[in-house]
């Protein structure tokens, strides 16, 4: 998907000069079957309790159109507000050679890419599904940029570069797991797999770069930094239970139903447990480089339970 194409200036125009090569979410999009679905349910525990089961498949294909939707909405602002934010801050930091000013200018660009074939997406899905995918704020987003912008000014760019660090490090296991299944329809699986083929690419270069960085931050800089990664992990991973509660109702359920299903559908050791296996990666990172949040976050994530 980032890989440049080289066309004749003279004969062509400037988006297909300038634009890096389109994915195959460009080609004509197949006619939607009652069995197909936009998510991957096992990521969507409500959306398989009976009371759900019994409003049919065409409220679970809306359910997971739903979290299709915050799924667009959560990346496009960890692309714009958190990652590329940082890079123009990683751009200006001496002393590093595991990444070079062309791969940080790359996933820049990628970063705008996947945001600008993401808005091309919704529109053609709307035609051929009939959903619209609308943009909305993404309660994680928020509050990981909460915990960025109230870091003193001083710290202000460490804790942008550690944002993106994390979410850089915990987006790809969800790409792979959110497109996986035989049933999810097919220019929403391609739109995931190329998605997650670049955030492989980015997360490697992350975990290269933090490598450099992190041993030369100050004492102060270090201990600011153990501090605010558990934060902004658990602000990533938690379950959006509000959210989830709202898509409940929109498909049918009246509100002591949806609370219910979200009560026996939400296990917080589970949930627990599914935030350390996501969040293996950064954890690994971190506690190779001598900072000790990886335990920290692993006392937040065993003591989460629904607000």
């Amino acid at each position: 998907m980032s890989e440049t194409r080289i066309v004749d200036s003279s004969r062509a125009s400037w988006p297909e000069v300038a634009a890096v090569t389109r994915s195959e979410t460009e080609a004509p999009f197949p006619p939607l079957l009652p069995g197909h679905l936009f998510f991957n349910v096992s990521l969507m525990p409500y959306a398989l309790h009976p009371l759900v089961c019994d409003l049919g498949q065409v409220a679970r294909q809306r359910l997971s159109a739903l979290r299709l939707e915050d799924y667009l909405n959560k990346t496009e602002r960890v692309e714009l507000y958190i990652v590329n934010r940082a890079i123009e801050t990683m751009l200006d930091i001496p002393g590093i050679t595991s990444v070079s000013r062309d791969d940080l200018l790359a996933i820049y660009t990628d970063e705008g890419f996947h945001t600008w074939m993401m808005e091309r997406f919704r529109r053609k899905f709307q035609r051929v599904t009939g959903y619209c995918l609308r943009q909305r704020p993404s309660p994680s987003m928020s509050r990981v940029l909460a915990i960025c912008d109230r870091t003193s000014v001083r710290h202000r760019d460490v804790a942008v570069v550690a944002a993106a660090s994390v979410t850089e490090t915990l987006i790809t296991g969800t790409l792979r797991q959110a497109g996986a299944g035989d049933d999810i329809y097919p220019p929403v699986r391609t739109l995931l797999a190329e998605h997650g083929a670049d955030e492989m690419r980015h997360q490697a270069a992350f975990v290269r770069f933090a490598g450099d960085w992190v041993p030369a931050l100050s004492h102060e800089e270090r201990e600011l930094l153990d501090a605010l990664l558990p934060e902004l992990m658990v602000a990533f991973l938690s379950p959006e239970l509000p959210m989830w509660r709202d898509h409940l109702l929109a498909v049918g359920l009246n509100a002591t139903q949806a609370d219910q299903v979200l009560r026996e559908s939400i296990e917080p050791l589970d949930v627990g447990v599914q935030m350390m296996e996501a969040a293996l990666v950064p954890r690994r990172l971190f506690e190779r480089l001598g900072l000790s949040c990886a335990e920290r976050f692993a006392r937040h994530a065993s003591r989460w339970r629904p607000p």
